[in-house]
């Protein structure tokens, strides 16, 4: 389901690793313009000025996308820029509790995002899709940039 990941900060030209329980973590985006911006990902019940109209969680199913509760917010699709990103491993001997294993990217390809522009802040959701023999049920959707 994409737990972390890993970007290129373009203020600092670092390698910035993140994950999705730190409260509050942001995340590069870049909109149908081609404009880079960071963004909060996602909400936590921990998280200051909870937007209760929103869905606590850093993700969204790809077939949820027209669902009201999402049309309501205008929606956009937006990149996220992830050199790689994580997957908390499952209790399996390939995959060790606890853990997370990093999926690189290729070069020319990104994780999608959904990008609500609230009044109090902006939020993206990580897209996923059903996926079957794979360490858990969905995937992030990931596209050629």
């Amino acid at each position: 389901m994409c737990n972390g990941g890993i970007y290129l900060d373009i203020t600092t030209n670092k390698l910035i690793k993140v994950f999705f329980p730190i409260p509050n973590i942001v995340i590069p985006v870049i909109d149908e313009k081609g404009l880079y911006f960071l963004c909060q990902w996602g909400q936590r019940e921990s998280d200051k000025e909870l937007i209760r109209e929103l869905p606590i969680t850093g993700w969204t199913r790809l077939e949820s996308l027209e669902k009201e509760y999402w049309k309501k917010h205008n929606p956009k699709k937006v990149i996220i820029p992830f050199k790689s990103f994580f997957e908390k491993d499952k209790n399996d001997p390939l995959y060790p509790k606890n853990k997370s294993t990093e999926f690189k990217l290729e070069e020319n390809k990104s994780l999608q995002g959904l990008l609500i522009e609230h009044e109090k802040k902006n939020l993206v959701y990580v897209i996923t899709k059903p996926i079957q023999n794979w360490i858990h049920d969905r995937h992030p959707v990931v596209e050629v940039n």
